[in-house]
């Protein structure tokens, strides 16, 4: 584990490892929401045009989707990120092309904002912030052991959950495999969650209070994770 400091959690990275980051507020469910759909996607065409369905599976499980709720999804025209809204009960913007944790916590509570004054939100159940992350070593797998507990402080079979004053909970999964082209990798995938309500106020403060908050709890779980020599290859530049 790193030395964690005030300087530490501040620090911007040249180089990362993520290959997905989500932020998602969830609610009670409201079916009512499907009479508007298409007209929030007009508000976000702009940034987000290509429209695409997906189906959450009531059981048992029917011969057909008709009667599933529908999950609704609005991506850029480059598919690297989407705004979503699942069953009814869950917004979030997730993306495989991280542009840093202020570009991408705009861009999530500008489009928030529009979903809130369309859709009435007054609060949230719960907030969640997922960050995976995929590190490359080598073809071989004694090398690749190797430069894994070169990096890494923690044994990678486990799959744990944390539970903070019954507000706060990370889910961590951490996965050595043989990923593509033949190259081991180290996946480190957090989900981190605030399970108490929200109030959605018109300025969305509390709601972005609560995502610094679970931001830097997050920060500080990975580098309880990584040793100096990792967080060395974080600080060099491409």
């Amino acid at each position: 584990m790193v030395k964690i400091t005030e300087e530490l959690l501040k620090e911007f990275f040249p180089n990362n490892f993520l290959i997905r980051v989500a932020f998602e507020i969830r609610f009670p469910a409201d079916l009512t929401m499907k009479d508007n759909i298409s007209n929030f996607q007009g508000k976000i065409k702009e940034n987000f045009p290509v429209y695409e369905e997906r189906y959450t599976m009531k059981f048992p499980v029917q011969d057909t989707a008709k009667g599933n709720l529908i999950n609704y999804a609005f991506k850029n025209d480059i598919n690297e990120s989407e705004i979503y809204l699942n069953a009814y009960s869950s917004f979030g913007f997730g993306t495989k092309k991280y542009p840093g944790f202020k570009n991408f916590l705009n861009i999530f509570l500008d489009n928030v904002k529009i979903f809130k004054d369309m859709f009435k939100i007054e609060s949230t159940t719960r907030l969640g912030m997922r960050y995976i992350n995929s590190i490359p070593l080598e073809k071989d797998k004694q090398k690749s052991n190797t430069l894994k507990n070169n990096y890494f402080d923690f044994c990678l079979t486990e799959d744990q959950k944390y539970d903070f004053e019954n507000q706060y909970e990370i889910h961590k999964q951490l996965i050595f495999q043989k990923g593509q082209q033949k190259f081991y990798d180290v996946i480190i995938d957090l989900d981190n969650s605030y399970k108490e309500k929200i109030l959605i106020k018109e300025d969305l403060k509390e709601l972005e209070s609560r995502i610094f908050d679970l931001h830097n709890l997050i920060k500080i779980k990975f580098f309880e994770i990584i040793k100096e020599e990792f967080l060395e290859l974080l600080k060099k530049k491409k």
